[in-house]
Parts: C-alpha cells; sequence; structure tokens
C-alpha cells in the first residue's frame, strides 16, 4: 500500500462578530468543494509524476500533454494529462495505470446520482437545474436521459427463476399518455393514451409486496405469463384486484380464489348506478343498503387477527347473511331497472368475500383489498400524468424503475447505486492533523 501526504494551508478572513453557524456552514462547503477540486488536481499529478518516473525506465518517452475536462459530484475539474509514447506500443496517458480516465465521457457516473434521484420527483430539466445549482454541476436533461437509457437493465428490478414462496398477488393498472414518431423520417408526432400495468407478490401476511414487474399497454394475459416465469404459481393463494377486465381470467388458476377489492366495489357501485341512470341524490338508499353488508365490518378494519376456535360460527354467519344481503340488493336492483349495476353485484358476491372465506378455513387474516397497488401508483401517478404528460413507452419504463428504488417501500436507493458504481475501496483519505 502506497501513502502520500497533502498539506494543506487555509486563511479565514472574519469582517466583523458575530458569525451565524448558516454562513459557517456555507462557507464551509463552499471551502470543502474548492479543496476537493484541487486536491483531485494535486493527486493525480503526482500519481502521473511518479508513473512517468517508472515509464521512462522501460523505454517510453515524453511525447505531448491532453487538456481533459471531467465533471464529477465536485463539479467541473481541468486536467492535464502527459501523454508517453513507445517504438512499439503507441502512446498512453502515463497516469492510466494508476487512474482510470474515461476514453470519451465527459461526465463520470458518481455525476449522475443527484439528477437521477430528483428524477422521482421532477422533470428532466428541473432534475438538471435543481442538481447544479445545490451541487455546482450536473449533467443536462439529455445527458440524464441517455445515462439512464445506458443503465436500464441494471435499474430494473423484479424477482427471476421461479422464486418460490409468495402466498398472496396484487394487479392493477392505471392510465397514461403517450406519444411516438411516425414517417419516414420520424419527424410526425402521435400521442396516444394506454395503460401502465404493475404487479406485487406477498410472501404472507404482513410480509412486504415486491414488484414482480411492470409492463405498458400489455394484456394482462401476456403479463400473467412472464409473472409466472419469475415467481412460482403453486404458492399463490390468492390474487387481489379491482377488478379490472381480464385480471381473473389471465392470473387465477385453479388452486387459486379471487378477492375483488372492498374498497373499489364502492366506487363500482357509484359508477354503474350513474351509468344505469341514477343521479347522486338517487343513490343514496342502495348506498346505505351496500354499506349495511356484513361484510364490510370486517373489511374496513385496518389489521384482522388470527380467527380463534369460538369465533369461527360468527363469521360463518357474516359470510351468509352478506350472500343474503347481497341477492336481495341484486333483486332490488332488478326491480327498478337498474341491470347493469344488479350485474355487477351479481359478479361481486363470490370474489368480494374471498378474504372471509380464506379467514375461516385457515385462520389467517387475509387482505381484502388492493390497496397496496393504489398507494405506489399514488407515489408516481402524479409525475407521470402531470409533469411529463407525453412519454416513449420505453422511457416511461425507465422512469418507473428508477422510482421503485428512489420511493417504493422495501427498495433501497442507495443499494441501487452500490450496484450502478461499484466502489472497489481502493483510495482513502484521512485528516492527518488541524492545527
Amino acid at each position: 500500500m502506497e501513502t502520500m501526504s497533502i498539506s494543506v494551508e487555509l486563511k479565514f478572513s472574519i469582517k466583523e462578530f458575530p458569525l451565524s453557524m448558516s454562513e459557517i456552514f456555507l462557507v464551509m462547503r463552499d471551502i470543502s468543494q474548492q479543496i476537493g477540486k484541487r486536491l483531485t488536481v494535486e493527486l493525480i499529478e503526482r500519481l502521473e509524476q511518479d508513473a512517468a518516473r517508472e515509464l521512462k525506465q522501460q523505454g517510453w518517452k515524453r511525447n505531448r500533454t491532453q487538456q481533459r475536462t471531467l465533471r464529477g459530484v465536485l463539479g467541473k475539474i481541468s486536467l492535464k494529462l502527459l501523454r508517453m509514447k513507445h517504438p512499439t506500443q503507441g502512446t498512453r496517458y502515463a497516469v492510466a495505470e494508476r487512474v482510470e480516465i474515461p476514453a470519451y465521457a465527459q461526465y463520470t457516473m458518481d455525476a449522475f446520482e443527484p439528477g437521477m434521484g430528483l428524477l422521482a420527483h421532477v422533470s428532466y430539466k428541473r432534475s438538471s437545474s435543481e442538481a447544479k445549482r445545490i451541487g455546482g454541476s450536473s449533467p443536462a436533461k439529455s445527458t440524464l436521459h441517455r445515462k439512464l437509457e445506458a443503465c436500464a437493465e441494471q435499474v430494473e428490478v423484479h424477482p427471476d427463476n421461479k422464486a418460490t414462496g409468495y402466498r398472496y398477488l396484487v394487479a392493477d393498472g392505471t392510465g397514461a399518455r403517450f406519444q411516438k414518431r411516425k414517417g419516414r423520417k420520424r419527424k410526425k408526432v402521435v400521442s396516444y393514451a394506454g395503460e401502465v400495468r404493475m404487479v406485487y407478490a406477498s410472501k404472507g401476511v404482513g410480509e412486504p409486496f415486491d414488484v414482480i414487474g411492470r409492463w405498458i399497454n400489455s394484456s394482462w394475459k401476456s403479463i400473467a405469463k412472464t409473472v409466472y416465469h419469475r415467481i412460482d404459481a403453486s404458492s399463490i393463494r390468492v390474487v387481489i384486484s379491482d377488478g379490472g377486465a381480464g385480471i381473473e381470467e389471465a392470473f387465477v388458476q385453479k388452486h387459486m380464489e379471487h378477492q375483488r377489492c372492498s374498497v373499489h366495489a364502492w366506487r363500482d357501485l357509484k359508477s354503474l348506478l350513474y351509468q344505469d341512470g341514477v343521479k347522486k341524490a338517487g343513490q343514496k338508499d342502495f348506498q346505505e343498503f351496500f354499506k349495511r353488508i356484513s361484510v364490510f365490518d370486517y373489511a374496513k378494519k385496518e389489521k384482522m387477527e388470527s380467527l380463534k376456535a369460538e369465533d369461527c360460527p360468527r363469521v360463518q354467519s357474516a359470510i351468509k347473511d352478506s350472500e343474503k344481503q347481497l341477492r336481495e340488493l341484486e333483486e332490488l336492483l332488478k326491480e327498478k331497472g337498474y341491470h347493469k349495476t344488479a350485474t355487477y353485484i351479481a359478479n361481486l358476491s363470490q370474489p368480494l368475500l374471498t378474504f372471509l372465506r380464506e379467514w375461516l378455513a385457515t385462520g389467517q387474516a387475509e387482505p381484502s383489498t388492493s390497496n397496496v397497488a393504489e398507494n405506489r401508483f399514488s407515489l408516481i401517478k402524479n409525475r407521470f400524468q402531470r409533469i411529463g404528460r407525453r412519454w416513449s413507452e420505453a422511457g416511461l419504463k425507465r422512469w418507473i424503475d428508477v422510482s421503485i428504488h428512489k420511493m417504493f417501500p422495501g427498495y433501497d436507493w442507495n443499494k441501487l447505486w452500490e450496484k450502478l458504481l461499484p466502489i472497489a475501496g481502493n483510495l482513502k483519505c484521512e485528516i492527518v492533523a488541524i492545527h
């Protein structure tokens, strides 16, 4: 191990007292960045001098100096690098074996972390400008975009190779706007509506929901095929959804049950009554009837405990009462001529009560809502529906992958950067003394 000492002498000018702590902190931040730049240049120059002496003994000769500008977390650094020439081996940087100098890139990988971290919340343009304002330097929006594209495979996250042990699966989707270029010269821009779809899975009650994948404008059938290549379907017991078309048919296999989200049941009831011509004022009686159905006494509970033997008759009674009440509501809607809503209630009865039947069968409290998917979408929807309104399909996939690491529970942004920017630990620096 080689060691090297570099001395730094600082001079502070104090105009008058008292000094505010904020001013001290800001001055120290600025001087730290300046010191970092100067020390970087000094370190590379010393390493270059040592390397040049060794190369000279091996037959290399000074050729010329080359000006290089690099940008990292410290900002812009200008280097005058020595190139040396060998009679048979051509030319190279003298310091090449001691410091990896990027061949063509101006920005080093560390420069991208602040801007990419902000992408989850603001646009590419604002991410670049804010990172530059706070840190003094940042890649431009187009450079951020290209770097994320280059890192796409490393950023995407999902289990693979038939991962086992998952018990619950949640599928949900939400709308988005897209654009693509058409025509021979790709000058015509066409915008269109589409859907973002995501699937999550958990290994048990109280366990986190892992992202199994995200898809853009894909059918639920093709998504299910990919999901069951990534995780083992044999352990899945319950598929939870908001009742979106195609989800049950695509995901639910013979050994699985389908749980309709109890929260979405309320929303869907209001929407279908409106489609049947029932305005808000006329919906009150139906909503009150729906609210009194026994299943909602359990569905609205934030946490259900393991079922005790003495409570089984009460749960059995709640299931029978709920089935009866749903049939009564269906008949009432038919009598009124509200056939769309009546059909919805008829199809809702079985999957709405799944969590109670599973509770009775296993004693374990099962999820009754797809809230995990709703909550995850709530973290990212505003960004891709309001701030960035027209995406390429590939671009939105990449952005979602970044946002998963940045904002979703159970994912660690720092771990992503350990993968994107592996540090060998070959260089350490410590303060020896301050006099």
